[in-house]
């Protein structure tokens, strides 16, 4: 008789030896490009801000602190509607500032950034968020990607502004490692996202294929596709590096991952006609199929994982009802690590072991490459054990979320 349990093992034991050898083969492969674009364009640096009295004032006093010619460079803020302080904030630094200040109804970021892009005459078009700040050297390390003329779009190095919970830690190593996936994925030219925090676009293009959805959940990375479906690459710089804060609780951090999951779901759906279509290379036979074997193989691995460990401490509680004593002797027997090895069950340890190899792999090389030390001991083992377990309860609810149609919340 056939063992599903065996067969669903082996396909993600198959999944994760592949992912691990081609990633490790970009990795071996990738040539740093050396861009030779010497002149600076002009740039338009949009902040849209909607209630963020916080962190607004950094925000802007950093992209004027940029090491970038002032000439070149101009900056807008567009209050989209705010109900706290942002606007007087806004108003005060323009005082000391030469920036404009675009006032709209509350509308959406989207349509924030739309109205600043019909009164953009610079070549470039850049994004910066109101919870975020830049290093005073990233804009003038972006713009040298745009020697490629079928160059759409370049993202920065984005890291954890000052984390102090577990939340917060969590994502600083998140972010720290996205880096280096979206390094390689730049190196192949399947890179598909733009985050808010500093990507610049060439204006031109930008304008050309209709600004961005006001409809969508996540524009950022909505764009980022529609940039693909077109024809156009997206690099990242990764010594660009640019600051923002993160959700700092469960519940916050839930709002955000939900709200970035399903964004994924519609926008993959939307430009659906892209897999596996050879129009687009590489991108439509790799990076979308992974994409969503990704996320399969996230649930799957976590659901083994989690399905063993039931199992596990099913028997213990079991054996200690019958068996008088066993509880404590259990606890406070000593194994050895034979007897350890002999007692696991091989085909759920193979797949774990693999993504552990291939994390601690991607871990280090991730932290080299943006000169940051690896620390927060206890956080690397929640890294490893506590976030794959949010992130599937975060694509469960997504999931949940599209299949019931329930009311999408930015």
């Amino acid at each position: 008789m056939i063992n599903i349990t065996s067969i669903l093992i082996a396909i993600i034991v198959f999944i994760s030896l592949y992912i691990t050898i081609v990633w490790i083969s970009f990795l071996h492969l990738y040539e740093p490009r050396d861009p030779k674009k010497k002149e600076t364009p002009e740039v338009t640096i949009v902040i849209p801000a909607y209630n963020e009295e916080k962190g607004i004032k950094k925000t802007i006093i950093s992209a004027f602190n940029l090491d970038y010619p002032k000439n070149k460079l101009k900056i807008v803020v567009v209050n989209d509607g705010s109900t706290d302080k942002t606007r007087k904030i806004v108003e005060s630094l323009k005082k000391k500032y030469n920036f404009t200040l675009i006032n709209t109804k509350n509308q959406g970021k989207a349509a924030a950034l739309n109205i600043a892009l019909a009164k953009c005459k610079t070549e470039l078009f850049a994004c910066l968020d109101a919870d975020s700040y830049v290093k005073e050297d990233s804009l003038k390390r972006m713009v040298k990607h745009f020697e490629d003329k079928n160059m759409g779009a370049t993202i920065s190095s984005i890291m954890v502004d000052k984390p102090k919970n577990l939340y917060e830690k969590l994502q600083r190593m998140e972010y720290i490692i996205a880096v280096i996936t979206r390094k390689l994925m730049g190196f192949i030219k399947t890179l598909s996202v733009t985050p808010g925090v500093l990507s610049v676009y060439r204006t031109k293009i930008l304008s050309k294929i209709g600004g961005f959805d006001e409809k969508s959940l996540t524009e950022d990375f909505e764009i980022a596709m529609r940039l693909k479906f077109y024809g156009y690459d997206i690099d990242i710089e990764t010594s660009a590096l640019t600051y923002t804060s993160v959700p700092a609780s469960f519940w916050t951090l839930w709002r955000q991952r939900v709200r970035w999951y399903r964004g994924f779901v519609e926008s993959h759906t939307k430009y659906r006609k892209m897999f596996l279509n050879k129009k687009y290379g590489f991108f439509a036979y790799f990076q979308l199929p992974l994409n969503v074997m990704g996320i399969l193989l996230l649930v799957g691995s976590v659901a083994f994982v989690s399905y063993g460990s039931i199992i596990n401490v099913y028997h213990i509680i079991r054996r200690s009802m019958l068996i008088k004593g066993f509880f404590w002797s259990h606890i406070f027997s000593l194994t050895s690590p034979k007897s350890f090895l002999l007692g696991q069950n091989i085909k759920i340890m193979v797949p774990i072991l693999i993504a552990l190899f291939l994390g601690i792999l991607i871990f280090y090389i991730a932290h080299k490459e943006v000169k940051e030390k690896i620390k927060f001991p206890f956080t690397i083992w929640a890294f490893f054990v506590i976030l794959p377990i949010l992130t599937v309860l975060h694509w469960l609810g997504a999931l949940f979320g599209e299949v019931l149609k329930t009311k999408k919340q930015w």
